[in-house]
């Protein structure tokens, strides 16, 4: 069973064998933000591999946080605070009798893309991904770079000082900017749908002011992790980046102008995710080959 966490929705798949997938069910995070987050997740899976008739020997799961070294404790997640501290897999496993694998949502949907994806062919390939929250991984060879467990956490960088805040989060992060979050905020404050932000972009000078400057903020963020990685090639995705409207060629100018390719005489390779949220049972195969293996494996992720 594949579960893939986010800021706003739970997604959950049956995945058997390498082509046989079957999308179970959403609900809202908002499930998760209680006293017992981890009987609410466990419950929840009972529940779908019930209406599923699936019987899963284990179960591969996101986390929309920086996880330990050890991939089981969350350091830190800002939009279900109530599963810092926890030992997810471990307290998980204990609760469905079945082995728990966990990993960071960014890396679990660009390994996916890598595997299958827009990302296939790339030897170092950075992503990031832009929905509620703000993630990005980095790979090379399809291996993760870890640091000491929360490298490229990114919704949580430092940016800019214009005293913004948000709910969970460090005044002046990056999430504070560029996320979901901010988008809604923009959307009421323009009194638009959230679904119709960028198509109602250029209505008034004011929110075209505000999309430029959200967009250019996302081209920062593109171009510091090209400055720090030095990737063959950058991918975006997210649900922000797969909104009616949402202007990718604009992007992709701000993100020329930002990132160092000129002076560096490299020609950008920007490339948008195809495979959506389905990008993580590609990678949750990975993480499950690793998990019967006992160790990452960039040829394993070709067989």
């Amino acid at each position: 069973m594949v579960i893939d966490i986010g800021g706003t929705h739970l997604k959950f798949a049956s995945v058997c064998g390498p082509d046989r997938r079957t999308l179970g069910h959403h609900f809202p995070a908002s499930l998760l933000r209680n006293s017992d987050p981890i009987g609410s997740l466990a419950k929840l899976i009972r529940q779908v591999a019930d209406e599923l008739a699936f019987n899963p020997d284990i179960v591969v799961s996101t986390i929309p946080s920086s996880l330990a070294l050890d991939r089981d404790l969350v350091r830190f997640a800002g939009n279900i605070p109530q599963l810092n501290g926890h030992r997810v897999a471990t307290e998980l496993s204990q609760s469905i009798g079945l082995p728990v694998m966990l990993e960071r949502d960014a890396i679990m949907s660009l390994r996916g893309e890598w595997r299958a994806g827009a990302g296939t062919g790339v030897r170092n390939l950075a992503g990031l991904f832009f929905g509620t929250g703000v993630g990005a991984a980095y790979l090379q060879e399809g291996i993760p770079f870890r640091g000491s467990g929360y490298s490229l956490e990114i919704g949580n960088m430092p940016f800019t000082g214009e005293g913004r805040t948000l709910e969970g989060m460090r005044t002046d992060c990056l999430e504070a900017y560029v996320s979901g979050r901010v988008l809604q905020d923009l959307a009421e404050k323009h009194g638009v749908s959230i679904g119709d932000v960028f198509l109602a972009a250029h209505e008034t000078d004011a929110m075209r002011k505000d999309i430029d400057d959200f967009l250019r903020d996302m081209a920062i963020a593109v171009g510091v992790t090209v400055a720090l990685f030095a990737p063959d090639a950058v991918l975006l995705g997210g649900g922000i980046c797969e909104m009616q409207g949402f202007p990718k060629a604009q992007l992709s100018s701000f993100i020329e102008t930002h990132a160092p390719y000129r002076e560096m005489g490299e020609t950008m390779d920007l490339r948008w995710a195809k495979l959506g949220w389905e990008a993580v049972l590609h990678g949750a195969q990975l993480t499950a080959l690793e998990f019967k293996s006992g160790a990452p494996s960039a040829t394993m992720a070709c067989s």
